[in-house]
């Protein structure tokens, strides 16, 4: 593609090329490739100097021009002096912002793919996850045509059509995005439902797309090592409503107390969904229990009976905002009724595990203060309420990430579990120990309360201890089939530790 291709709709402040003393003109050179990652740029090349959390590409421009780099585009233009790219014979371009130049850039050399796709983002602290796979199978349940044509990218894995990768970001880099986008397109899909974190929105990762509707589930403390403060944590979501036209949708939470302010400035239509008089989607006659949930939806007049597999009170939201995208699409309310109940589980999202020997191990996701709070007051939900069994919760929190919601989710996990083990998480570079420290001061009693770095240990320890009937919680990493302890991904899964012991203990 050629380099004045490249740059339509790119803003540009200066723009260097002079290579060996000659003036080149863009529409005569030709660009192979983008990259934003130096060691992987190839000959002919375009390299997008971006800022991230833990380097600065600008750092490595030197290093894309060795391996190839044709074009360089910085939003610092101080970092490398014009004469390096004279006499390296490759262009200077000098944006204002590398990120939203990356997006325009990846969006244009893959052919604009997301335009030919209903794009639907969910963001929020929890319940993105299932919210986007219910929205997928809501989608393709509606019409035969669909089936394998929603593409989907999130936390758990990305699917372009019939086929899945594993997901590296929750929201991928606005590069990786338009390839993805260009599968999917090239795969018949026609909509693509999509996780949209809040570091994707303040990175511009998602800069420039159009989102026919975008969901708003709740917002709780989390991510604050990034954003600092709910204040900032708050604004980074609100971007995404920010950027609706009056021709999308804002599809938000109307129990939660940030819902109003997430959509203050959206020129969009509105609709809320929730448990309270303000909802346009209301939840009424909620039945929790260990099969599933049942509850009705009034809207526009209509009451439709749902029943749903997944289990807990934080399903009826994330079975609502799905329900409430149905709509907004314009897909019968039946049709999106039948759909819910089809899906019968998340992975790593309230996951049973059953023993031949009474018990009950359920896998979360859950990592922060509200996610866990919700998730035992769900198995509080389906429990009778004189028990004699016992709630055993293990969990820990991820290293090099928010210090401050330990303890509260200690303090949480004490008042709504009989036994705690606190262990590891994903510890990275900081000291297990001192993780489980900050979050023991959390928790005030003494008895039933147990330490165990060892992640396997203690969830191997937990097991042995559960009687019939009781309920083994494993939070923090759900899904996940890895652990980071220090710099090194190993292959972890609470799954399969789950499996093999119910394997041998028969």
């Amino acid at each position: 593609m050629t380099l004045s291709a490249l740059l339509e709709g790119v803003i540009v402040t200066k723009m260097f090329q002079t290579m060996f003393g000659h003036m080149v003109v863009t529409h005569d050179v030709k660009v192979d490739g983008i990259q934003y990652d130096s060691t992987k740029v190839k000959n002919d090349d375009l390299f997008v100097a971006i800022r991230g959390v833990s380097a600065d590409g600008h750092r490595f421009i030197s290093s894309a021009v060795a391996n190839g780099a044709k074009v360089v585009v910085v939003e610092d233009d101080s970092a490398v002096p014009d004469s390096f790219f004279m006499h390296a014979g490759a262009v200077k371009i000098v944006v204002p912002n590398s990120r939203r130049a990356l997006a325009q850039l990846s969006a244009n050399f893959y052919g604009h793919p997301a335009k030919n796709l209903k794009l639907v983002g969910v963001t929020g602290t929890n319940g993105k996850t299932t919210t986007t796979h219910l929205i997928q199978e809501i989608l393709e349940h509606s019409d035969a045509s669909l089936r394998g044509r929603v593409g989907l990218i999130g936390t758990i894995d990305y699917a372009v059509g019939r086929e899945r990768f594993p997901a590296t970001h929750t929201t991928p880099e606005s590069l990786e995005m338009q390839k993805y986008f260009s599968m999917m397109a090239a795969n018949g899909c026609t909509h693509a439902v999509m996780e949209v974190s809040s570091h994707a929105l303040k990175q511009d990762r998602v800069f420039g797309l159009d989102f026919s509707a975008a969901v708003f589930t709740n917002l709780t403390q989390d991510h604050l090592d990034y954003h600092g403060t709910m204040g900032n944590y708050f604004l980074a979501k609100k971007i995404l409503f920010d950027g609706l036209t009056s021709s999308n949708w804002a599809v938000v939470n109307a129990d939660d107390e940030w819902s109003e302010k997430i959509v203050a400035d959206t020129h969009a239509k509105v609709l809320r969904y929730g448990t309270t008089a303000r909802a346009d989607v209301k939840a009424g006659d909620i039945t929790l229990s260990i099969q599933g949930t049942r509850f009705t939806i009034e809207s526009g007049g209509e009451k439709i009976d749902i029943v749903s597999p997944l289990v807990g009170r934080f399903n009826v939201s994330n079975i609502l905002a799905a329900f409430s995208v149905g709509i907004v699409m314009g897909i019968p309310t039946a049709n999106i009724s039948e759909s819910i109940a089809a899906v019968s589980s998340v992975p790593g999202r309230f996951e049973r595990l059953n023993s031949t020997l009474g018990w009950t191990a359920i896998i979360d996701y859950a990592h922060t203060p509200d996610a866990l709070e919700k998730c035992l007051t769900t198995i509080h939900d389906i429990l009778p309420q004189r028990r004699s069994n016992s709630i055993i919760t293990v969990f820990g929190a991820g290293g090099d990430r928010d210090k401050t919601k330990r303890p509260k989710m200690g303090a949480v996990v004490e008042a709504l579990s009989d036994v705690i083990m606190i262990t590891s998480d994903n510890p990275r570079t900081e000291d297990p120990q001192c993780i489980i420290d900050d979050v023991r001061a959390g928790i005030t009693r003494r008895e039933n309360v147990y330490e165990e770095v060892d992640r396997r240990t203690a969830v191997v320890t937990a097991l042995t201890m559960a009687k019939p009937n009781d309920i083994v919680l494993i939070a923090g990493k759900g899904h996940e089939e890895y652990q980071v302890i220090g710099k090194e991904k190993i292959h972890f899964s609470d799954k399969e530790i789950v499996q093999e012991f119910i394997s041998n203990h028969r």
